[in-house]
C-alpha cells in the first residue's frame, strides 16, 4: 500500500508519503512527486508514515536531490531508509538527506 498527502503552500508543499516505498509503487511515487514539486522553491518530504523502502525509492531520492530549481527538506526520516541506503553503499545519500532535515535547515 502507498499513499500521498499534500499540505502547505503552493511554493512550499509538504508531501507526506505513507506505506511502502518499493518497486511495486515506484511509478506511482514518481508520478505523485513530479505532479507536486514546485517549479521553483522548496518542498518538505515527510517519510514518517512509511514502513519500508528499496533501491527504486533510493533512485527517486537521488533524482529529487539533483533537481536544480527545488530544494528538498526531509521530515521524519525512518530507520528503514537509512538501512536501505547503507545496504546499497549509498553513504553520500545518507549524509545528504541527514543534512537536509528540518532541524538542520
Amino acid at each position: 500500500m502507498f499513499s500521498c498527502t499534500v499540505t502547505g503552500a503552493a511554493d512550499h508543499p509538504i508531501i507526506q508519503l505513507s506505506g511502502s516505498l518499493t518497486l511495486e509503487h515506484c511509478r506511482e511515487i514518481h508520478s505523485e512527486l513530479l505532479a507536486r514539486l514546485p517549479k521553483n522553491g522548496s518542498v518538505t518530504l515527510d517519510l514518517g508514515e512509511t514502513d519500508k523502502s528499496d533501491l527504486s525509492f533510493v533512485q527517486i531520492l537521488c533524482a529529487l536531490l539533483k533537481e536544480p530549481n527545488t530544494t528538498t527538506i526531509f521530515a521524519n526520516l525512518p530507520a528503514h531508509l537509512f538501512e536501505t541506503a547503507a545496504s546499497l553503499g549509498a553513504d553520500s545519500l545518507i549524509k545528504e538527506i541527514s543534512s537536509r532535515t528540518e532541524e538542520n535547515v
